[in-house]
């Protein structure tokens, strides 16, 4: 594929194999981000919705089912990974050691990730913008919190940027027929499951696969509807799966119809509408700018632009980074309650295109274009504003304290309340939060079982803890007040009681 890249042929025409000396660099590179990424894991959950996924494997086990309408959008979105923590725990894993085994499966595949985006992007454009290409998403704040705290966003990209590099491979051969191209399809709709049962909005970059095309200059080939299949047979099976997980719905009766497709979108959409002022209202697009930082994200446009006019192969190679990047962007920078790791998976062929930039404004010079690379970085850090993982600092080391720090203060707070000697406990938390203080209850059990429904009655032998959720403060007083006339001990991170 490199015929067809969008900068000149920077090693002067390179083989597509790799050679001894890029094989060794890039396993020392992915060493090195390992170590560094472990060295940075956090302890506990590093946002709300991991406490959520492991909460919810932790009550599929305890109740022997999984409702559909009770885990809210999660089992739809994240099918695969929630199983995935059911099965460990089945197989004797500590319900104490859940954010162990989620945070270290990021840092894992992190490394894994960083080999396949530098080999895809190799393809594109050559060794040394494949290289500064990865080192600079590396170090984008969205790519460096999926890598040191548990979430399926990080594992669903890194299986498509491998289903990305079976595609291609395919697309190499003259016709969809040979059984070389059959076999690396099959490879791709693998991978492709893989990713969209792990997080199921990797969807939204489908469009990278016809991208892959339209580089190459062959979107008229039966190539194109293989890209359209695959993606589209990836994606119902991964609905399939996460069907066939579930009861339709929880004794009491399906609410607001969310336990079928339709009515799910339904009450999803109207929660999180679409709206166009949100595309520019700060407090939305934050989110996509400290994705990747704001100076990055400022030159990702300027690349854009330039690649949209300047026409032929850079033209169509920025269509194809366009395909694969915008689509996520647009659908969360016009939906409340965005996220820096919403753009996760869109950022990857964007920062490609930038670096491409870069090198193309130096001519291709290696130190001036590494120069240029630190002296942005260096610009990004006088960015102080965000600090939380919705829309996390450029100053990666800040970020990570910041984001563990209130973390570990959750995790801290609701195991000490649950270390005392009070054999009846209740933890009485809104949604927002309730993930967190649950899992202290369940974590400090040695042996508990449960009774699902509001509250969640936890029994630990001779201790009982019952988990409530409430809808506001007024509620969650006048509950404490009477399980206190009981002689109960309450707890709350959320309210204060």
């Amino acid at each position: 594929m490199t015929d067809a890249a969008p900068e000149p042929a920077v090693d002067g025409g390179e083989s597509k194999s790799l050679s001894q000396r890029e094989l060794v660099l890039l396993a020392a590179s992915a060493l090195v981000a390992l170590l560094v990424h472990a060295h940075y894991c956090f302890a506990g959950f590093g946002e709300q919705d991991a406490a959520r996924l492991a909460m919810d494997a932790v009550h599929w086990r305890a109740d022997h089912v999984i409702y559909m309408a009770d885990v809210d959008y999660r089992l739809r979105t994240s099918p695969l990974y929630i199983h995935l923590l059911r099965i460990a725990l089945d197989h004797g894993l500590a319900i104490r050691s859940l954010p162990k085994l989620m945070n270290g499966a990021s840092v894992l595949v992190s490394s894994a990730c960083m080999v396949g985006l530098y080999l895809l992007f190799r393809r594109f454009s050559g060794s040394r913008i494949a290289a500064a290409a990865t080192v600079v998403y590396a170090f984008t704040p969205c790519f460096w919190l999926g890598s040191v705290y548990g979430m399926p966003t990080l594992l669903g990209l890194s299986c498509w940027i491998f289903a990305m590099l079976a595609f291609s491979r395919a697309a190499e051969e003259p016709k969809i027929t040979s059984p070389r191209a059959l076999q690396f399809l099959a490879l791709t709709l693998l991978l492709s499951w893989f990713s969209f049962a792990l997080k199921a909005d990797l969807v939204l970059s489908a469009g990278a696969l016809l991208g892959i095309l339209w580089i190459e200059n062959r979107w008229r080939s039966l190539f194109s509807v293989a890209a359209v299949g695959v993606v589209g047979a990836a994606f119902g099976l991964a609905l399939v799966y996460a069907s066939s997980l579930a009861s339709v719905a929880p004794p009491s009766g399906d609410r607001e119809g969310t336990s079928n497709l339709h009515g799910f979108l339904k009450n999803w959409n109207a929660r999180f509408p679409f709206r166009w002022e949100f595309l520019v209202d700060p407090k939305n697009n934050i989110c996509i700018t400290h994705a990747v930082g704001s100076v990055l994200f400022v030159l990702v446009v300027l690349a854009l632009l330039h690649g949209f006019v300047v026409g032929g192969a850079r033209t169509r190679f920025t269509l194809g980074m366009a395909a694969w990047g915008l689509p996520a962007i647009l659908f969360w920078g016009l939906k409340s309650g965005n996220s820096a790791r919403h753009n996760l998976p869109a950022f990857p062929g964007l920062v490609l295109l930038a670096v491409g930039l870069l090198f193309l404004l130096t001519r291709q010079n290696l130190k001036k274009a590494w120069l240029l690379i630190a002296l942005l970085a260096g610009i990004s850090l006088l960015d102080e504003t965000g600090g939380n993982s919705v829309a996390p600092k450029v100053n990666l080391l800040a970020t990570s304290r910041q984001v563990e720090g209130s973390s570990n203060s959750l995790h801290q707070r609701a195991g000490e309340f649950m270390s005392g000697p009070n054999p009846k406990k209740a933890v009485i938390e809104a949604n927002y939060l309730l993930a967190y203080s649950e899992f202290e209850v369940w974590a400090a059990a040695k042996s508990a079982t449960s009774s699902p429904g509001n509250p969640r009655i936890v029994i630990d032998g001779d201790r009982e803890t019952r988990v409530y959720q409430v809808g506001n403060s007024h509620q969650a007083r006048s509950i404490a007040q009477d399980l206190r006339r009981q002689g109960w001990d309450v707890f709350s991170v959320e309210f204060q009681l």
